[in-house]
């Protein structure tokens, strides 16, 4: 008989480890496949399925490592002689957000299992187990942002830039008309207002974003932004990130990051933003210090980001169909609207147009 200080046997530790690894690599096949082939509206998001499949063929890498002396992992495992197998299971989920969350819960568990057997099995690997269960950690908190602030911006397609100096009339009776014809979030820009003014103008135009049900988001001015109970915050990329605009702003504050080529937009969502500016498309009047980017970069963004993108710079009622054919699923609009003399009706014009688009894209499988 074995004394009571003995280690296990091997053959225990390799059930643990197969058992673990199974419970793992589903975890993250089922995030995977929720993301990639999830409901178009809500949860799908290829770019988050990638680094998600990347993560579990990584995991499998780490297996086959340990099974070249090993042997097969699946040659210990018992399914019969499982105990808790009879146990019944986490039951019915309330939506697929929540199917998400539970497999990654499920995939963090697994892999602490992983880790703590391969530090007694196979002490070299511990440091790749590690190395897998934060990652998870890092991917679950971008998730879940996405998930969770991300879903604010659902049907949020059409995005009003105001600035009083390209405002052909009242910026307040603009913004009103704006929302009404179908732009259901609002950017205050104002590069001259000292702080007092522009705070000023910040409380007025969240009186009027929060009757009409938008969001209104501060260009760069963080301290306005909370000063005035703003949705949220849209930083340049010379401006601090955006996971430290959200410590000051709180967890809930939605935080936009300009973006002018795919290296920004695929490190968009690792710094910390809920979306991204993407541009300028056409050279514009409000970055005039910038080169337009074109229409390529729409679809470059669209295949290199997890975030939703809203294509800017010289968006309006000339450019707009040539913006959607380059894949554009949001707009973000300044003079297009605001410079005109009926911005209800230009804001009604691009809306139908957005609208439109999105049928297509959902029937084609691609909206996002």
């Amino acid at each position: 008989m074995e004394s009571a200080s003995q280690p296990p046997d091997h053959g225990s530790i390799e059930q643990v480890l197969d058992a673990a690894f199974n419970r793992l690599t589903e975890a993250l096949r089922v995030t995977e496949d929720q993301l990639r082939f999830g409901d178009l509206s809500e949860i799908a998001n290829p770019p988050l399925a990638r680094r998600w499949q990347q993560l579990r063929r990584v995991t499998g890498a780490l297996r086959q490592q340990l099974e070249v002396d090993s042997g097969p992992l699946s040659l210990h495992r018992n399914v019969e002689g499982d105990l808790l197998r009879g146990l019944p299971g986490s039951g019915p989920h309330g939506d697929r957000k929540q199917l998400i969350r539970t497999n990654i819960c499920r995939a963090r568990e697994a892999a602490r299992s992983v880790e703590e057997a391969i530090r007694y099995f196979c002490p070299p690997l511990c440091g790749e187990a590690e190395a897998i269960r934060y990652q998870i950690y890092q991917l679950e908190s971008l998730t879940e942002g996405i998930l969770h602030r991300g879903s604010k911006l659902d049907g949020r397609h059409l995005y009003l830039l105001v600035t009083e100096e390209l405002c052909l009339g009242d910026i307040l009776e603009t913004t009103a008309a704006a929302i009404e014809g179908g732009a259901s979030m609002v950017q205050l820009r104002e590069k001259s207002l000292g702080s007092a003014d522009f705070l000023q103008r910040a409380q007025q135009l969240r009186e009027i974003t929060a009757e009409r049900g938008a969001l209104l988001i501060i260009n760069d001015r963080i301290e306005i932004a909370r000063l005035c109970r703003a949705d949220g915050v849209h930083l340049g990329q010379q401006d601090i990130a955006p996971h430290q605009a959200r410590e000051i702003l709180g967890p809930d504050a939605i935080i936009g990051l300009s973006t002018h080529n795919p290296q920004q937009a695929s490190a968009a969502a690792l710094a910390g933003a809920d979306y991204i500016g993407v541009g300028p498309v056409f050279d514009t009047q409000t970055k005039k210090h910038r080169v337009a980017v074109g229409t390529n970069y729409i679809k470059e963004a669209r295949q290199q980001c997890e975030l939703p993108g809203y294509a800017i710079g010289h968006v309006d009622e000339e450019t707009i169909d040539e913006v959607l054919t380059a894949g554009a699923t949001r707009i973000a609009v300044c003079t297009g609207i605001i410079a005109r003399p009926d911005p209800r009706g230009a804001a009604q014009f691009l809306h139908q147009k957005l609208v439109e688009n999105a049928s297509r894209e959902v029937s084609d499988g691609h909206l996002r």
